[in-house]
């Protein structure tokens, strides 16, 4: 039997960035991604790489962090009808917030993805 080789930098830095693109669609993979930047950070040896692993770390908490913030706007449901004028605003405030996360996480992903492309920091 072969022996098997260790998965590089580069490559996690490049699995951690398609479970980011994952998780926009399926909603998986953004604990993952961060507790993978966050393992594999102090095992880098190469400057840029460390800096794509803090990208990837400072994305995925921020998402975490933002959806939280909308959870927060839907929680006058629970005790509002949504035709009534409070809960009918939070739904529209959610919505537009989780729109405006969506998008911002998007732009994170496909910037630090090029920019990993390139080999170039992120910063």
């Amino acid at each position: 039997m072969a022996a098997r080789t260790a998965l590089s930098q580069q490559q996690w830095v490049g699995i951690n960035y398609g479970l980011m693109l994952l998780s926009l669609f399926l909603g998986i993979g953004v604990l993952i991604a961060l507790w993978s930047s966050y393992h594999f950070l102090n095992q880098s040896q190469d400057l840029w790489l460390r800096a794509h692993h803090l990208w990837i770390m400072r994305s995925c908490a921020g998402l975490l962090g933002f959806l939280m913030v909308n959870s927060l706007l839907l929680v006058p449901l629970f005790w509002l009808p949504i035709t009534q004028g409070v809960g009918y605003y939070c739904v529209l405030a959610g919505v537009g917030f989780a729109a405006l996360v969506w998008l911002w996480f998007l732009y994170r992903s496909v910037q630090g993805l090029a920019a990993f492309i390139k080999g170039k920091s992120v910063y």
